[in-house]
């Protein structure tokens, strides 16, 4: 079987669930994110089971619009300047979140009951 921690699928021995009582499955994963830690960027790449998409790929929103700007033959600076600070803190990113190079995809998303 295959262990996944995000884009790193590891192979494993055999079930934690099966094999190991819960303080031995926790030891394990403390050992595995040591060893992680301690690899630089390049070893961990070699790891990967499958394609990736490294973070740096993915233009931050004012990269976006100023290449969007520059096609499109316009002069916003002045629309640039008021969304500096978070645009260049925020991507937009639409494909397969799963081949993301990052350490955790979190879902926050709710679900609402309404009667």
């Amino acid at each position: 079987p295959l262990v996944s921690l995000g884009n790193l699928q590891l192979k494993a021995a055999a079930s934690h669930t099966t094999m190991y009582p819960g303080n031995k499955r926790k030891k394990l994963w403390r050992e595995e994110k040591e060893r992680l830690l301690k690899m630089t960027l390049e070893e961990r790449r070699k790891e990967y089971l499958r394609d990736y998409v490294a973070l740096k790929t993915i233009p931050t929103w004012m990269e976006d619009l100023k290449t969007k700007s520059e096609s499109d033959g316009e002069n916003t600076k002045d629309d640039l300047q008021g969304k500096k600070s978070l645009g260049e803190k925020v991507s937009l990113y639409r494909g397969d979140i799963t081949l993301l190079e990052v350490d955790a995809i979190v879902n926050a998303g709710r679900w609402f009951n309404f009667l």
